[in-house]
């Protein structure tokens, strides 16, 4: 979180992607050798975070900073199901155009969600959104980003999927 990247890039996918990765290599880790039901504490953070991209919607460089939420929550069900949350945000993000001075409003957020054990699923959502704010009329339209990917799988206890579903934006900038 934190960069531009040209919409639909490989790049910005395989970030989100090795998170979601990392964070299930990172959750299974903590609970291995769990024995019975157990909550593990929830971890939260909050940060002021730096912000440099490029709008991919009119190519300009924007700066500035914001505030970053980060919560982890996990849980070993009695019946050996391992339930994970993870939810990091970014609010209140003011930012400016480097070369227009014009303000930006950016919220972002990266939700991951997942059971496994018997029957299982897992849901994964992306949401950017990137308001230029105090139109002048140089820009009507495209100028604002707004893009999500949205996740959910669903399999039974064999393992075999049962239900998929697989949403992205198909016009990010408006």
């Amino acid at each position: 979180m934190g960069t531009f990247l040209a919409v639909g890039t490989a790049a910005r996918r395989r970030r989100h992607v090795a998170l979601a990765v990392g964070t299930l290599a990172v959750v299974g880790a903590a609970l291995v050798g769990a024995t019975g039901a157990s909550a593990g504490p929830a971890f939260s953070q909050t940060m002021v975070v730096p912000y440099d991209g490029v709008n991919p919607c009119t190519g300009e460089p924007i700066t500035g900073t914001g505030t970053s939420h980060f919560l982890l929550s996990e849980n070993l069900s009695a019946s050996g199901n391992l339930e994970s949350d993870l939810d990091v945000r970014v609010d209140g993000l003011k930012a400016v155009g480097v070369l227009s001075g014009k303000k930006y409003v950016v919220q972002e957020a990266f939700v991951h969600r997942f059971v496994f054990g018997g029957a299982s699923e897992d849901t994964f959502d992306i949401v950017a959104h990137y308001v230029r704010v105090g139109e002048d009329g140089t820009l009507i339209l495209g100028d604002d980003f707004y893009e999500y990917l949205r996740t959910h799988i669903t399999a039974n206890s064999n393992g075999v999927v049962t239900a998929s579903r697989y949403d992205v934006n198909p016009m990010p900038c408006q």
